[in-house]
């Protein structure tokens, strides 16, 4: 599937600031089933861009713009042609992070008693070999968790809710729902990252393309995407942009301010199928 992406972030300000810095994940990568045509990343105003590789492979984009500034406005735009491999990453871009680095756990991703007996539940459901229990995980996710709407805090931002506390909740956002899913998969020893992207949909959400994921690192065939919150392995509709061990790694913005704080944060994303 061939699409066309549009992803626009601002940010107003009530009083001007000075600075302006952002660390940007807007970028997808080229690798085997996914193939960036296109792709360009405006930043208003005179700013200085570096782009580098971390070490989870994400392209990054670190911009700084002086100021006085009243308004911050980045726009990523360009056309991915994907191919479906059934959730299978092939080829994984820069993969340079040894698999048990993945197994660690993060503020979002303890692996606390009742995360735990959640995988117990899930393991429970599975013949016992990884894929169906990532499968069984996903599937019981999408039962058990009512899926929202991204917040916010993840589009402009990081979640900060635990894995225990989604299900406490028993409901939560695309970043919810992944981190829920890798916590439990860490818990039953399967390495597993959080993944940041766009989703191509024949009908428009409230978050348009904007999505979440995860992965887990599947024996004998490598790391598979697994979306909970649509119960489905990640098709030609997705396109990836980022991963790492939770969100904050891979989040599509992370900004600072020196002077000011925004008043209102704007964020718009579209996909088209051009083919």
């Amino acid at each position: 599937m061939r699409l066309r992406i549009r992803h626009d972030i601002v940010a107003r300000y009530d009083e001007p600031v000075i600075l302006a810095s952002r660390s940007l994940h807007l970028c997808p990568r080229t690798f085997d089933g996914q193939y960036v045509r296109a792709w360009h990343l405006d930043i208003t105003g005179d700013c200085r861009q570096a782009r580098s590789s971390d070490a989870f492979g994400n392209i990054v984009y670190d911009c700084a713009v002086e100021g006085p500034l009243d308004e911050i406005a980045i726009a990523a735009e360009g056309e991915v042609e994907v191919d479906d491999t059934t959730g299978v990453l092939q080829g994984a871009p820069l993969d340079r992070i040894p698999p048990a680095v993945f197994l660690r756990e993060t503020r979002v991703t303890m692996r606390t008693p009742v995360v735990l007996s959640f995988a117990d539940k899930a393991k429970g459901l599975s013949d016992g070999t990884p894929l169906d229990l990532c499968h069984k995980l996903m599937h019981l996710i999408h039962e058990e968790v009512e899926a929202l709407a991204a917040d916010p805090s993840e589009l402009c931002g990081v979640r900060e809710v635990s894995a225990e506390d989604v299900l406490a909740e028993a409901r939560g956002t695309p970043a919810d729902l992944a981190h829920l899913f890798i916590a439990t998969a860490r818990g039953l020893s399967l390495p597993a990252r959080f993944v940041s992207g766009y989703r191509w949909q024949e009908e428009e959400t409230a978050t348009g393309a904007l999505a979440a994921w995860a992965e887990a690192l599947i024996p004998g065939l490598g790391w598979v995407g697994f979306d909970a919150g649509n119960d489905t392995c990640p098709t030609d509709a997705y396109v990836r942009v980022a991963s790492a061990l939770d969100q904050s790694g891979a989040a599509w913005i992370r900004a600072a301010d020196r002077g000011g704080v925004p008043a209102v944060v704007m964020v718009t994303a579209a996909a088209d199928r051009l083919g």
